[in-house]
């Protein structure tokens, strides 16, 4: 009898440990997903698509009046919404979900040389197969970037010469740019919209609990982007690790705009936590989620304490009012602890992050 009690009660016990609810649920998973992809996915590349097409349309413009000052810099200011827009949708194309949808960096690093090689070629046309051909450090945002400030600290009057010039092709070659662009960020609304190719709806499916779940893929992304925020955008430049700093390995070096980029990079992150994009009510997302779970961070909801983070590193973001790369060499000390502060959320989020979303791989 005694055995027999035993043998009935490590049966119930087994029976109770399988009957134990998950953590979190498919459907809430499902609901975070949902939310992310309507309000963070689909408005970025919605917004990318929106701001390429006005880019475009002045770039036009400035093609046929290229001695127009004011039409050069109405045109850096639509390009610099680009770039924004780009940052803001980079992230969801890292890793697996870039892979999937066979997705280019549009802000690759450019190759000023090459550049200026190619608009001096004797190419008949800048079509299409053309552009296509080009690598990465040719086209993109950053090429454009080169063509329209140039390397003068943003001074127009060596732009406007240059465009201006007898026989230029600057001209045709920044129309062409941005067509290419045009077509590309024509091409990820596409592959993402339920009416196009319906990447959403995969992703969305992809709702497991597994680290190569959508919400896992999120995460890593989420990691990847803040440590190249940390080490490539800030750490390099600033010389952290490294014998000197390096101001002029700011990202944005031509336009001086890399701290506007680094705060939409920063902000890519911050909307997959929120479910929104600007100030609002926003839909469920990571936040949302994590306090279903009930994840802490010692004492405080660990969603209070990434928002707390996010609001530091701005804050301190805001600080910096001059170029980057001035920065670095008028107050290497202020950027430094925008770096320990990445540093602090990058860690929060691979280990508190991780832990509370309760990946089961």
């Amino acid at each position: 009898m005694k055995y027999f009690l035993s043998f009935l009660f490590v049966l119930l016990l087994s029976s109770c440990k399988e009957k134990q609810p998950e953590p979190i649920s498919v459907s809430d998973r499902e609901l975070a997903l949902q939310g992310i992809g309507n309000s963070a996915i689909m408005r970025s590349f919605l917004d990318l698509q929106n701001s390429v097409n006005a880019l475009n349309e002045f770039a036009i413009s400035y093609q046929h009046d290229s001695t127009n000052t004011q039409k050069l810099l109405r045109l850096r200011r639509e390009w610099l919404n680009a770039a924004v827009a780009w940052k803001m949708s980079a992230i969801f194309l890292q890793g697996k979900l870039g892979a999937d949808t066979a997705s280019s960096d549009l802000y690759a690093r450019a190759n000023a040389a090459a550049i200026d090689a190619i608009i001096l070629s004797n190419v008949p046309r800048f079509d299409k197969t053309y552009m296509q051909s080009l690598p990465e450090t040719s086209t993109g945002l950053a090429a454009i970037e080169y063509l329209i400030y140039g390397t003068n600290n943003g001074n127009a009057e060596p732009v406007i010469s240059a465009f201006s010039a007898v026989g230029s092709r600057r001209g045709a070659f920044l129309h062409a740019l941005c067509l290419d662009l045009k077509r590309q960020s024509d091409q990820l609304l596409y592959q993402w919209s339920i009416s196009g190719g319906g990447y959403l709806n995969q992703f969305t499916a992809s709702s497991g609990a597994g680290r190569n779940s959508s919400i896992g893929v999120l995460t890593d992304n989420m990691i990847t982007t803040i440590s190249k925020i940390k080490e490539d955008k800030l750490g390099t430049p600033l010389g952290i690790n490294q014998a000197a700093a390096r101001p002029d390995l700011v990202e944005s070096k031509y336009s001086g705009e890399s701290a506007t980029l680094i705060r939409a990079e920063l902000q890519s992150v911050q909307q997959i936590f929120s479910g929104k994009r600007t100030l609002g009510v926003g839909s469920p997302a990571l936040y949302w989620l994590l306090d279903e779970a009930g994840a802490r961070s010692g004492d405080t909801a660990l969603s209070a304490a990434i928002e707390a983070q996010f609001a530091d590193i701005s804050q301190r973001l805001d600080l910096i009012t001059i170029p980057l790369e001035q920065e670095i060499l008028n107050n290497p000390k202020q950027l430094g602890q925008v770096y320990e502060s990445l540093e602090k959320l990058q860690k929060l989020i691979e280990n508190e992050v991780v832990a509370g979303l309760y990946f089961q791989d």
